[in-house]
């Protein structure tokens, strides 16, 4: 019988073909992440429930395959988690916030989402659920919900949001793969933080719709940014294998929107050269430190040793789309006063904070965590972080028309720009740091960090690969984040400060619909740049918790841990 270390130790698909072949009994893998999720949910507050039918549905996974011989489809009894902003029947629902965390005690959820129908139909098994930050509206990694999510590779540092949970317990090996969402970074942010891959696909090549076709995001009538559902696992081959699962009609007829797009194969086994794009700084704020600039040029060094030709992308030092462009009139759509006349996102007079859309009814009354209080606090005027707004706050139907006009004219020159230089993809830093210390958090949110939002302004599929570590002489080498911001510059010092070890990763972009060309590039990055996928299920992580949100983590010593 195989042991945990070795269970854990497989990729997605061989942990399928091991299940298959009978290697390996669905009981025995649920088992085995169960008790390595227990682990490290001690140690970084990751899991919000675990699923009690998990056990019984691995049980008849195996019973199944041994009175048939057949499989109920690639991912069968292969165990699986979901961030908390997806629906699971009969299991709270609580995206962070207090108010609904007490509310879904009596009220869970009443339906599944899709994509855990999708899956289940895959054969996977969903055994827990995992924290996120409130309301998804950070890049931090805690709520008042649950407190504050710590990372598997230091648990003095955060995460990263808003897929906080998933990128803990995957980072920490505790489960194969994991669903998170992705409206501004947040798969791209943890999986860069805790040393993991991920996709970020086009907006709707994904849903959030629940079975009986309701969303619980991007609300009727929105058009401006929307957010993606990515899977986030150990490697980029484990991706594939999620979205070949994922893709399919299971999926697509509980959301006629979707385009009925299964995973392309062909385009990842082409082998043509490619085009491809690089940039280090140009749309990534603060400046990279020296250890996102190496894991940079290394991937980019080795796509064009293996032949391919890659092509300096300057469309912000050349004034075609300047990050202030995109930067001002993502915020004016930020700004949007919605149709049930709730506050607009900002501060009150009073300094009480204040979000539109769906968050805006849940935030009355219950805590801030100090990580989104200070996303809505404006950055000190004159800064590089300020915001510039390019055009009036969207208050009215006329003006919400001209920031989607010039959202889709921004699109439009970026596209020019990509088309002009001929590009398949494009590669750039994921993160200009290594995972802050989490009381740092706060400080980079006064600013605006641009590097990953921006291609959900754009909706260009973008991918995380993690490609790297901090070395000494990474921090060797000085470091100036090139900001007048000190708030800014007080988190990537001390973001890099003590870093040694932590993984490094790059983003890969493809134009909107190319998902498999950016998992193309992603495969042939992680290929000549391979990061030890075993090693997450190795780490031993320092159980810690916050003494108070957003405040640096204490160890803790024996006893049970309590949930906030």
């Amino acid at each position: 019988m195989a042991s945990e270390s070795e269970i854990l130790s497989l990729t997605v698909p061989e942990l399928a073909h091991a299940i298959k072949t009978g290697n390996i009994t669905a009981v025995q893998a649920l088992k085995a992440y169960r008790h390595r999720a227990e682990q490290i949910d001690r140690a970084c507050n990751a899991v919000i429930c675990f699923v009690k039918e998990a056990d019984q549905w691995a049980a008849e996974a195996d019973e199944y395959l041994a009175r048939t011989g057949q499989v109920h489809g690639p991912l069968h009894g292969v165990p699986f988690s979901l961030k908390d902003h997806f629906s699971l029947k009969n299991y709270p629902i609580t995206m962070g916030s207090e108010l609904l965390k007490e509310r879904t005690k009596t009220k869970p959820a009443r339906f599944n989402c899709a994509i855990d129908i999708a899956l289940v139909r895959a054969g996977a098994i969903p055994f827990c659920k995992t924290t996120m930050t409130q309301l998804g509206e950070t890049s931090g990694g805690g709520s008042p919900a649950h407190g504050d999510t710590l990372n598997p590779w230091d648990t003095m540092r955060t995460t990263g949001g808003s897929s906080c949970g998933e990128g803990a317990l995957v980072g920490g090996g505790g489960s194969p793969f994991g669903i998170g969402s992705d409206v501004g970074g947040s798969v791209r942010i943890p999986a860069a933080h805790c040393g993991l891959c991920t996709l970020k696909p086009t907006a709707k090549r994904t849903t959030f719709n629940f079975e009986n076709g309701k969303t619980i995001l991007n609300h009727p009538g929105d058009y401006a940014i929307l957010a993606s559902a990515g899977p986030m696992a150990r490697c980029v081959e484990d991706l594939v294998e999620v979205l070949g699962a994922l893709w399919t009609e299971a999926l697509f007829e509980l959301d006629t929107s979707m385009p009925p797009m299964p995973l392309n194969r062909a385009v990842l086994e082409d082998t043509r050269p490619l085009r491809i794009g690089w940039y280090v700084e140009e749309y990534t704020y603060p400046r990279p430190c020296p250890a996102a600039v190496r894991a940079l040029e290394a991937a980019r060094d080795a796509l064009q040793a293996a032949g391919h030709t890659l092509v300096p992308f300057r469309a912000a030092s050349e004034g075609k789309v300047t990050r202030e462009d995109i930067r001002g009139c993502d915020y004016a759509m930020l700004a949007l006063d919605n149709k049930s006349g709730l506050p607009a996102k900002g501060q009150s007079e009073k300094g009480e904070i204040k979000v539109g859309n769906y968050g805006g009814s849940f935030m009355r009354g219950e805590r801030t965590h100090p990580d989104l209080a200070a996303a809505y606090t404006p950055a000190p005027q004159g800064t590089k972080s300020a915001r510039k707004a390019s055009m009036p706050r969207t208050s009215t139907p006329g003006l919400y028309q001209a920031a989607i006009a010039q959202r889709d004219v921004l699109r439009d020159c970026f596209a020019a720009y990509w088309r002009d230089l001929q590009l398949d993809a494009l590669i750039c830093p994921a993160w200009p740091f290594p995972a802050p210390p989490v009381e740092e958090v706060r400080n980079y949110h006064r600013g605006h960090v641009d590097g990953t939002r921006m291609f959900n302004f754009l909706d260009y599929p973008a991918g995380v690969v993690t490609v790297t570590k901090v070395t000494a002489e990474d921090l060797a080498k000085p470091y100036d984040p090139d900001t007048d911001d000190q708030f800014m510059v007080q988190c990537a010092q001390a973001s890099v400060a003590n870093s040694l070890g932590l993984p490094m990763a790059v983003q890969v972009v493809a134009l909107p619909w190319r998902e498999e060309l950016c998992l193309r590039v992603m495969l042939e990055v992680q290929g000549h740049l391979p990061f030890d996928h075993t090693q997450h299920a190795r780490l031993m992580p320092v159980p810690r918790r916050s003494p108070d949100l957003g405040a640096r983590p204490e160890a803790i010593t024996t006893g049970p841990v309590s949930k906030l």
